[in-house]
């Protein structure tokens, strides 16, 4: 399968190797993955791709070169903290008030003890191909089926590969309990807040290894959507992702929801909900033409989604129809969104993070 992000890599690659020719060592390539963020000015206009709460008050922002951002006031004003890669950040998440993670491109994963103000390193692609293979190998050994078969084959090729595939998304249940998903059925698992982790290659219904963009916990279920309609929910036992059968096959963003419904999001402004934890769907209209990336339930029970775009769509308690809101700050692009109360969102896109207010609240 055609990845443009490892052709991107290791084309950035070959050149740095060509241009080092006659170079001095001082000028030989600097390891992304070793190099913290700069600290500067700058990041606080650039892209922010995802949005996570910390606590009461606190919220934390991430995008590309290592940034992460920090506001104490709601998202009204920023600042940057420290970052120990500068690899592109992409999602994040505070199971607790001070306990978080990070995930991004090259297998990275960032962890804090201290609500978001510091950051280490705890695992990046260099090390998870030889964690799956060593894995795989025993398994495999222990005990001969073609699903362990193949995903020891998977581990081989992305040990072969290097740090090229990254995490997506993650969510945690709890402090202890969480998974990270990723390029082409990358999943891996912690049952002891990050000490350790498995990987899950082989418990995913995934067998052509589409792609994984989002995972989240709705209601007592928890859901992963990626491309090419697949919708994955995890078992009763906690031991497996099966596959949902959905009638929409193009590509899904996102989901979320709560314990009376499941909404996903996808091209071409696709929205679908589910009443009855995933066994039928129902489309929801929005008319966007445009890729819906995020969305959320309000407070008051309402459902907001964000299209590429930019614009912010709002959907009623009930029915089917979404229609556009007036809104003050929408900034150019729309990444990601996180309710701040019925009236106020944050969503971040090209330029940074901009609240909103929602004019229409009352309806």
């Amino acid at each position: 399968m055609f990845s443009l992000r490892k052709f991107l890599t290791h084309s950035l690659l070959a050149l740095g190797m060509v241009h080092s020719v006659g170079c001095i060592a001082a000028n030989r390539f600097a390891d992304p993955l070793d190099t913290p963020a700069r600290l500067t000015s700058r990041s606080l206009q650039t892209p922010v791709w995802g949005l996570a709460k910390v606590g009461d008050g606190r919220v934390i922002g991430v995008g590309p070169r290592g940034h992460i951002l920090l506001s104490d006031d709601q998202g009204q004003s920023w600042r940057q903290v420290p970052s120990p890669v500068s690899v592109d950040l992409v999602a994040a998440q505070f199971p607790t008030a001070v306990e978080g993670w990070i995930v991004g491109h090259e297998g990275v994963v960032l962890h804090s003890t201290d609500g978001g103000a510091s950051w280490v390193r705890v695992l990046d692609g260099r090390q998870i191909g030889a964690l799956m293979t060593a894995h795989y190998e025993k398994q495999a050994s222990d005990r001969k089926d073609p699903e362990l078969t193949q995903a020891l084959e998977d581990a081989r090729n992305f040990a072969a590969e290097g740090p090229t595939r990254p995490f997506l998304n993650l969510w945690f249940r709890n402090a202890r309990e969480g998974w990270l998903i990723g390029q082409f059925n990358l999943i891996l698992h912690t049952a002891d807040g990050g000490g350790t982790w498995e990987p899950w290659l082989d418990r995913s219904d995934n067998p052509e290894r589409y792609s994984l963009h989002a995972i989240r916990g709705v209601g007592d279920d928890v859901y992963i959507v990626g491309e090419l309609g697949l919708v994955l929910k995890l078992t009763p036992d906690g031991r497996r992702f099966s596959r949902v059968t959905t009638p929409y096959r193009g590509t899904w963003f996102n989901v979320f929801g709560d314990a009376s419904e499941v909404v996903a999001v996808g091209l071409r402004g696709n929205v679908w909900r589910s009443r009855d934890a995933g066994e039928t769907w129902a489309q929801l209209g929005t008319d966007a033409a445009a890729g819906i990336n995020a969305g959320a339930k309000l407070p008051d029970g309402r459902t907001v989604v964000l299209p590429q775009s930019g614009q912010l769509l709002l959907g009623p308690t009930t029915g089917k129809t979404f229609h556009e809101v007036g809104g003050t700050g929408q900034p150019d692009g729309g990444f990601d969104l996180l309710p701040l109360s019925a009236t106020e969102i944050l969503i971040s896109g090209q330029r940074g993070v901009a609240r909103v207010l929602l004019h229409d609240a009352a309806k």
